[in-house]
């Protein structure tokens, strides 16, 4: 859990740069915007779903008790899940988890900007 939850901040921060870079054209202008930032938040939480939910899939299996009488390791659960499943095994709840991390991750990012010049008027 906590590996995963690494991958998902590392993967989650550096998506939501790119992102708001990309909408606004890189105007540094728009660093403050809080729309601007929530978007890109969203964006970002969406996108992280989508590249770390395979490894939460497989992990999760792992985590399940009949896991020791199906697997014998990490590779072998993702080959049996690919050749058994198919890809589609890999992204298993990730449709209500983009929803959710895509507006959680909209509202924080969008929110940074409103409590940074809160703090910087009391500061």
């Amino acid at each position: 859990t906590v590996l995963k939850q690494m991958t998902n901040q590392g993967v989650r921060m550096p998506l939501q740069v790119h992102v708001f870079t990309m909408i606004t054209l890189g105007d540094e202008s728009k660093k403050q915007s809080p729309i601007y930032n929530g978007i890109a938040g969203s964006c970002a939480g969406i996108g992280s779903v989508f590249l770390t939910q395979p490894q939460d899939c497989v992990k999760s299996r792992l985590q399940g008790e009949v896991a020791k009488e199906l697997y014998t390791g990490t590779m072998d659960c993702v080959m049996k899940m690919a050749r058994n499943e198919g890809p589609t095994a890999f992204f298993a709840g990730a449709v209500p988890r983009m929803v959710l991390l895509g507006a959680q991750s909209g509202v924080g990012f969008m929110l940074f900007p409103i409590i940074s010049q809160l703090l910087n008027q009391v500061m």
